[in-house]
């Protein structure tokens, strides 16, 4: 070695000597990772799409003993239950699993497309960036992005039609693999209890499949934390009626953001829960509280409550308080939570402006003081809500009662409505003939018709059975997809699928836009998981016809009779769901400029 290289690799090894030690990784290599996971859980859940997907196996344990073997093709357990290694494909693995639950739990199918479409969306959305053909700020690409997803969104809902039972048979049967038993069974039960039948699905304890059903309503937002689980096979928080009390609902018609709002949510707590349960022998009262928001000065005290409901582990669950807190609904209709207020019976907690007024209200028993403010309750048999919905089962006054407070039935056998709920239906059926009369827009009417849905709501609960637990978890996997496509159908109305609704869109606004790429990029990942899903059962050179004419007629292959025959259906809301969701994670991963690692020795990895 000369003595210039000598000197250069000396220069080298000080250089790097004084180089600090971080846990810094490069948004050059954070991307090279992220496109690889990204490709990796796509490769895994490509072959599970469409009807002819196939199963993955599932195992966990670690001995003869232990061991459990699940055969499943959906896509939100697939994801869940593939493991990394190492931090950043954790975190990009979690982003997606997080995101195919919430889709999974707004419309039950598209799963898989969200995964697919994410890989080949955000890899097209890198090679722009790469050649330059991209805004030079990663949020503008973003904003772009989100602003095609709401116009391609648009033309979707724009061609909605009004679901009929027809249709749900068929969505049943799209989304249950072909399963005509399941199909109709979820049919009979639309066709028996109505179009606004909500159907919840659970395990059944002795193998067989039966339905029960329930007199309830619906809130599109569910526990304001986990802490509140009290149910885990249902991973719910569910609040019954005992011996000494019916559920006690509060309603916060107003949020709780005030020294005197704070005052009456902590003493209703105290008063029901904290105080019964330090004096010994005392039950406390299963409470309910509604509040649109809950502000900063409730924060402490919050937490006090979160670290208690924490301090009961899953072997103790049933010993957990019964207290369960919905908010963060302010983006409701304010009229979805008064009605259901209304049918509870609440006495409605709200600020005063005018301290007189207050108190003449507080002498006339209408407002609360810090006193009897718990008193100022409405009532329910059960109430249960999860992540996304809260569900209010015998509200005191959605029946007429006689003096003993027992239902009143008609000479059929039927309960009869009570004059405040009959009240409440005429007026949302008057509001919404209105509108649509009028020339109402979508999003109203699509409102007007989910707060109908929600009020007239039959509740149906189907048991799930099966020769064995991976038997009856792989069936009920097929048949909450079913269900919550129906529901989703029934309630903003029907489309095709195979992501046909999607894919149409973003051609046509290609075709308007010309120079936009984002149209391009979107309608490229569409063709390439509508290819992915048929062919899974077709030659190359089928597939490409098939898309073709796809792309003439608007309407899929139907793989189980190999027509086009307009019956694979699904919820309008599809597709708009896939791509709101895709939206959500290309916009954090695709912002992010490097990686800060839990610690300097994990960058070896990268």
């Amino acid at each position: 070695m000369s003595v210039v290289d000598t000197a250069n690799a000396a220069r080298v090894v000080l250089n790097n000597k004084n180089k600090p030690v971080n846990n810094i990784i490069n948004g050059i290599k954070l991307r090279e990772v992220q496109k690889s996971v990204l490709r990796n859980l796509k490769d895994a859940i490509v072959h599970s799409m469409g009807p002819a997907g196939s199963n993955s196996l599932i195992l966990r344990g670690n001995d003869d003993q232990s061991i459990v073997a699940e055969y499943s093709k959906d896509g939100n357990k697939i994801i869940k239950n593939i493991k990394y290694q190492y931090p950043i494909e954790m975190a990009v693995k979690s982003e997606i699993e997080n995101a195919t639950r919430h889709i999974e739990k707004t419309v039950g199918d598209g799963t898989s497309s969200v995964v697919v479409m994410s890989s080949y969306i955000f890899d097209s959305l890198v090679e722009a960036d790469e050649q330059g053909k991209l805004p030079t700020s990663s949020a503008e690409t973003v904003r772009l992005f989100k602003e095609a997803v709401s116009k391609i969104s648009k033309k979707i809902r724009d061609k909605s039609k009004e679901c009929t039972l027809d249709d749900i048979y068929n969505i049943a049967l799209i989304s249950s693999n072909n399963n005509k038993d399941l199909a109709n069974q979820i049919r009979d039960i639309y066709d028996e209890y109505g179009m606004d039948v909500f159907i919840d699905v659970s395990a059944s304890t002795d193998g067989d499949t039966y339905v029960k059903s329930y007199n309830g309503i619906t809130i599109d937002v569910g526990y304001s934390d986990p802490c509140m689980i009290n149910n885990l096979e249902r991973n719910s928080a569910r609040i019954r009626s005992t011996d000494i009390s019916p559920v006690r609902v509060y309603h916060f018609q107003d949020p709780i953001d005030n020294v005197e709002m704070s005052s009456y949510f902590e003493q209703i707590i105290e008063d029901n829960i904290i105080n019964r349960r330090n004096n010994q022998g005392m039950m406390e009262y299963p409470t309910v509280i509604l509040a649109p928001k809950i502000g900063r000065d409730v924060v402490g005290y919050m937490r006090r409550i979160v670290q208690m409901m924490h301090s009961f582990g899953e072997e103790m669950y049933s010993q957990k308080p019964q207290l369960l807190i919905v908010t963060n609904y302010m983006g409701l209709d304010e009229n979805y939570v008064d009605h259901i207020s209304q049918l509870c019976g609440c006495k409605p907690i709200r600020k005063y402006i005018d301290d007189r007024q207050q108190k003449l209200d507080q002498d006339n028993g209408i407002a609360p003081t810090l006193q009897n403010v718990s008193e100022f309750y409405g009532m329910a048999g059960e109430v249960e809500a999860d992540s996304s919905v809260t569900k209010f089962i015998d509200p005191w006054d959605m029946y007429t009662r006689d003096d003993s407070g027992s239902i009143v039935f008609d000479e059929h056998g039927n309960p009869e409505t009570s004059t405040t709920y009959d009240n409440i239906v005429r007026y949302l059926e008057a509001e919404y003939k209105l509108q649509k009369s009028t020339g109402g827009n979508a999003g109203s009417l699509g409102a007007l018709k989910r707060q109908l849905n929600a009020i007239k709501a039959n509740m149906i609960e189907l048991f799930i059975g099966g020769i064995s637990i991976s038997d009856r978890d792989s069936y009920r996997d097929l048949v909450e997809d079913a269900v919550l496509n129906t529901r989703s159908a029934a309630t903003n109305g029907v489309g095709y699928g195979t992501n046909t609704m999607g894919y149409m869109a973003a051609i046509e606004l290609r075709k308007e836009e010309p120079d936009n790429i984002i149209y391009n990029i979107i309608e490229e990942a569409y063709l390439n998981t509508i290819g992915a899903i048929y062919s899974t059962c077709y030659t190359d050179d089928k597939v490409d016809i098939i898309i073709k004419t796809i792309e003439t007629n608007g309407i899929p292959l139907n793989i189980s009779t190999g027509e086009y025959d307009g019956k694979v259906l699904t919820s309008i809301e599809s597709d708009p769901a896939i791509l709101d969701t895709i939206s959500k994670i290309i916009g954090v991963m695709f912002t992010a400029n490097q990686a800060l690692l839990q610690a300097p020795t994990l960058t070896q990895h990268y």
